[in-house]
């Protein structure tokens, strides 16, 4: 019987409990911890280098979120991304505007917006070329003695243009029907305009082979198979185009000769005066990084080891200079 009344009085315990109480002691729903290190989003973006197209519009998107595990981007322009740090192609100059959203395990989430400007960067000022003694100044060479032509010898092309001073100022001359030149190589950027300026005068004196000056810009592309550029700065160092001293790029006149090998060429013939005449043209350098001046005498014999000589009259050069032409 008292086991009877003692059922009876749980029974009537537990239908005695108010749902308040029982709330107390209701089993949390799933995901409803508290998230004590909820997620947040950031990021920063950085522009590519250069110039082509798809260097300055891509873009690298850092990503400093914390507490997150995944990432939605929206790059603003119709791409996606669930990278950590995505690269992004923007189609050209505008603004975008870009969205992270990042989330954890517990399903919070956090979302960062921000307008990224893509601007086609400037392109940076061409340098002038680096020119060794553009002003024929007597200087020491590798081997000889010092000359006005120091840093401008190709023995494989010809002889070196002779060393001279007139009215105090040192230069170099073709003449004699002699094979004399001058020959440098410099380092320019690729599809760039560049301005040659020198400073000529011809003999008016009548001889029998008449005189001209040819100039050549010439293609670091026709440089002999397997050649490297070296810039120098000292004379000195220079090669002069034999065993002793080293070899240039151009060792035949027959590449100096072959139109796909040149830039530009001009011809300067007696202007009739004594006077020193500048002298401008320019050329562009194509694909190239690296190019050759070449100045010879012509209208001389052919006879020689090279196939080309100096006029009898005498040509004069006091000065070169290379500049860039600014676009």
């Amino acid at each position: 019987m008292k086991n009877i009344i003692y059922k009876m009085m749980a029974v009537l315990l537990i239908f005695t409990v108010s749902c308040e109480d029982l709330e107390k002691y209701k089993l949390p729903e799933a995901n409803s911890i508290p998230d004590e290190t909820p997620p947040v989003a950031s990021f920063s973006a950085i522009q590519g280098e250069g110039f082509e197209v798809e260097e300055w519009t891509l873009y690298q998107f850092t990503n400093g979120s914390t507490s997150a595990t995944m990432y939605n981007w929206n790059f603003g322009d119709g791409n996606t991304s669930t990278d950590f740090e995505p690269t992004n192609t923007f189609p050209g100059e505008g603004t975008y505007t870009v969205s992270l959203t990042v989330s954890d395990n517990l399903g919070v989430s956090s979302t960062m917006t921000q307008d990224v400007v893509v601007v086609e960067p400037e392109a940076p000022a061409v340098p002038d070329p680096v020119i060794v003694n553009g002003e024929f100044v007597k200087l020491p060479k590798s081997s000889g003695s010092d000359c006005a032509c120091s840093g401008w010898i190709n023995r494989d092309l010809g002889e070196q243009g002779e060393s001279s001073t007139a009215s105090g100022l040192d230069v170099v001359k073709f003449d004699n029907n002699e094979p004399d030149h001058i020959y440098q190589e410099f380092e320019v950027v690729p599809n760039a305009d560049y301005l040659v300026e020198t400073s000529i005068r011809h003999s008016t004196t009548d001889g029998t082979l008449p005189s001209s000056l040819e100039i050549r810009m010439l293609a670091g592309s026709g440089y002999e198979d397997g050649y490297t550029p070296v810039y120098y700065t000292d004379t000195v160092l220079m090669p002069q185009g034999n065993s002793s001293t080293g070899y240039w790029g151009y060792r035949s006149i027959a590449q100096v000769e072959n139109p796909d090998n040149n830039l530009n060429v001009l011809v300067l013939d007696n202007p009739g005066n004594d006077d020193y005449n500048n002298v401008v043209f320019s050329f562009n350098s194509g694909a190239n990084d690296s190019v050759v001046l070449f100045m010879r005498g012509i209208g001389g014999d052919s006879s020689g080891n090279y196939g080309y000589n100096s006029g009898n009259e005498e040509i004069r050069s006091a000065y070169v200079t290379i500049t860039a032409i600014e676009n």
